[in-house]
């Protein structure tokens, strides 16, 4: 679902969102309604107090078709390649009650397809009755999905250190706009971000500053920068030993968000693991995937260190 003032520009025209910079997810979305029906209608759709299986199957193709098809009747809604769809009808005393479960792995919400699911397949039951106006549409809505059992947290505030490592940017040449998106972000979470420190691609100054912020239990290290193939790009040489296990399910979500940047083709080094007590993302200095990639980590930070 989007958000109106997220959907008009300053001329005031519509756009779509844009979702290009959100994380691809298994996304799943439930809703419902509810058809009341008068005894003309019941006579219609029923046969022997249960819904006609001609008729809910019509139903239920009604409702898939619009779930796949919601993008071309609600404007601003993103196309969404869905997964699974279910549909089920209920019958009650003097109604019929439509639910609808849809899945799909993208980066947009699945709202908009499942309240279509639902309507439409209302909308097709009451096509078969004789006498549409003693027949009443009612409770459309979007179901809450169940929530996960509550893990057990860290309740303490998480710290996290951005140390940048760049001859350039100590040089004066450039700007560390990068290591400034992490720590804003982080920090609008309610993390510490106190540990920043910029230092040139220097091995020994790199394991002297990690062994410092180490020894003060820096919950989230990341660095930034010396990831490369350049013989000055000493990170991951660096580090890689020290690492007690690698945390191969968030390089790869890193390594998605770096190749869709990048049209498909990246050739810097990504590393994340487990150093001590505390977690250590090796990035590449790179303004729009420190954007990207701050969608993804600073939602989700306090989820890493649930214990």
């Amino acid at each position: 679902m989007v958000n109106f003032l997220d959907e008009v520009q300053n001329n005031g025209r519509f756009h779509m969102q844009d979702a290009s910079n959100q994380p691809q997810a298994l996304n799943i979305s439930r809703a419902e309604a509810q058809l009341v029906l008068s005894e003309s209608a019941k006579s219609d759709l029923f046969e022997n107090d249960q819904l006609k299986k001609s008729i809910e199957t019509a139903a239920l193709i009604a409702g898939t078709q619009a779930a796949k098809r919601a993008h071309e009747i609600i404007p601003m809604h993103h196309q969404n390649v869905l997964s699974w769809i279910e549909m089920e009808f209920d019958v009650e005393k003097d109604s019929i009650h439509i639910v609808s479960t849809i899945k799909a792995v993208g980066r947009s919400g699945l709202e908009m397809e499942a309240l279509s699911a639902v309507s439409v397949a209302a909308l097709t039951l009451i096509d078969f009755c004789s006498m549409p106006e003693g027949v009443t549409l009612q409770n459309t809505r979007v179901l809450p999905l169940p929530q996960r059992q509550k893990p057990l947290t860290i309740s303490t505030q998480l710290d996290v250190g951005v140390l940048v490592i760049s001859d350039r940017i100590i040089a004066g040449l450039a700007d560390d706009e990068a290591g400034q998106i992490y720590r804003k972000g982080f920090a609008a979470v309610g993390c510490g971000t106190k540990n920043y420190s910029i230092i040139s691609n220097d091995s020994d100054k790199l394991i002297e500053k990690m062994q410092e912020w180490l020894e003060l239990d820096v919950d989230l290290i990341i660095t930034i920068g010396g990831n490369g193939v350049g013989q000055r790009d000493v990170t991951l040489s660096a580090l890689e030993p020290f690492f007690d296990f690698r945390l191969e399910g968030v390089e790869q979500s890193l390594y998605n968000i770096a190749r869709i940047n990048h049209s498909g083709f990246f050739y810097n080094r990504l590393a994340a693991g487990k150093i001590g007590k505390s977690i250590v993302l090796c990035l590449p200095i790179d303004v729009q995937m420190a954007r990207d990639t701050l969608t993804v980590l600073a939602p989700n930070i306090h989820r890493i260190f649930e214990i």
